[in-house]
């Protein structure tokens, strides 16, 4: 059959350009809501998402070409070649849909992240297409088994159901097996974990080797025993490689790429970082007015929250931020943002010294009032307001005093030290 026939006579064809606008109208919000900008495994691991739309369209047009070639019977027209090598032509079509809806699903995620440095996690890519490959297989072998009203509608419900429903399941590593646990990735001190990945990618050659088998195998008997044993191992062994991984599967990303300079402090920053020249010098300087305080800060910041090295504190990951965003992101790095284990079993009364203490050293570090009043809200920004309008030393009695309540279970958040001036102190 002429490649021309075979295109214009495809499902594929049909589905196409509906996939397309299904993606890029219905899906765009979920799909770029938490891409991490610049960075690459963060626009193409939100891509994911569409893999849970994408394969049931595959297995729906694989099954729908499987349902044609029985009823055609085409085998029986085509004695001399194998069931592989009718199939396949067939199912070209359905690969390339597959692909054009994972092309619009990653041009959507890349514009929003735009991406720069380094290269793109080609990996990914390639996971996405064996998944595809696997549902269309699995359809197309439905639809040779069932009648097409049948079939069809049974493909797109299955890998519907076994592609979206075990992220709602535990145990969580159940999810993984599907999609690769993908969609999480990442910030930009993280990288995708490629033992989850590797575990949708056997899991999608098992299925195929499984598709395979029961296309060429002579006898009924061999098909049987061969396609389940490949389906088999690939289960098994995609289970084994997700067992015991976390709802987020992600590895730290190689401190190597950081981009360090200065002294004291020494700033360490991801490549992808915007305007370094401005994130530094305001980070310096928040530094130096927190010293000047009186408070102890640290000789290095660092972008990498995995084990910093001794001295130096995690100041936040981000592209994009504004000076007063990197100030905050500076002040914030002095606090404890987690409650001490004892807040498990026991009362924390410290808890609510959080947002005043953090809106006090972000003032400090001379961030704008009105963005700190945005982030910890009014009310707490107005006590951190009258706090610095008391004298240093009280100032930093009443700072110690709420960071020793954040890190214990028995020390109440420090009154609000007596509202005089530096001039009234003298």
């Amino acid at each position: 059959m002429l490649w021309r026939t075979i295109l214009r006579s495809s499902s594929a064809a049909w589905l196409a350009p509906l996939l397309a606008a299904f993606i890029a109208v219905l899906l765009s919000k979920d799909l770029t809501a938490n891409v991490t900008s610049g960075y690459w495994p963060s626009a193409l691991g939100s891509a994911t998402f569409a893999l849970h739309f994408v394969a049931p369209a595959c297995a729906t047009a694989g099954a729908w070409e499987g349902a044609r070639c029985t009823r055609g019977a085409v085998t029986h027209w085509a004695p001399t070649r194998s069931g592989l090598g009718v199939a396949l032509p067939l199912l070209l079509p359905v690969f390339a849909l597959g692909a054009i809806g994972m092309a619009v699903a990653s041009a959507l995620t890349i514009s929003e992240g735009h991406p720069s440095g380094g290269m793109p996690p080609v990996g990914m890519v390639a996971v996405w297409l064996i998944v595809l490959a696997a549902h269309s297989f699995a359809g197309f072998l439905l639809g040779k088994r069932l009648p097409l009203v049948i079939g069809a509608p049974l493909a797109l419900l299955l890998s519907f159901v076994l592609t979206a429903y075990p992220a709602a399941l535990e145990p969580l590593w159940l999810r993984h097996m599907v999609t690769g646990g993908m969609t999480a990735c990442c910030t930009l001190d993280q990288t995708p974990s490629w033992q989850a990945a590797s575990s949708a990618l056997v899991l999608a050659l098992g299925v195929i080797a499984a598709g395979v088998a029961a296309l060429t195998a002579r006898t009924r008997r061999a098909r049987i025993i061969l396609a389940s044993s490949a389906a088999a191992v690939g289960l098994i062994s995609s289970g084994w490689l997700a067992y015991g991984l976390p709802a987020d599967p992600v590895n730290a990303r190689s401190a190597e790429q950081l981009r360090c300079a200065g002294e004291q402090p020494r700033i360490c920053l991801w490549p992808e970082v915007s305007d370094t020249t401005m994130v530094r010098e305001n980070a310096a300087d928040a530094l130096h007015r927190l010293q000047q305080t009186g408070l102890t800060v640290p000789t290095e910041l660092t972008m990498d929250s995995n084990s910093p090295r001794r001295g130096a504190v995690f100041m936040g990951a981000w592209v994009n931020a504004t000076p007063s965003q990197v100030r905050t992101a500076v002040a914030g790095a002095l606090l404890t943002s987690n409650p001490p284990a004892c807040a498990e079993s026991q009362q924390f009364p410290g808890g609510d010294a959080y947002a005043p203490t953090a809106a006090w050293l972000s003032l400090t570090a001379g961030a704008d009032a009105q963005e700190v009043a945005g982030r910890f809200g009014p009310q707490d920004s107005a006590v951190a307001t009258r706090v610095r309008k008391a004298p240093l030393d009280q100032q930093l009695a009443w700072f110690k005093h709420n960071n020793r309540a954040l890190n214990d279970c028995t020390t109440h958040p420090a009154p609000i030290p007596s509202p005089q001036t530096q001039e009234a102190a003298r």
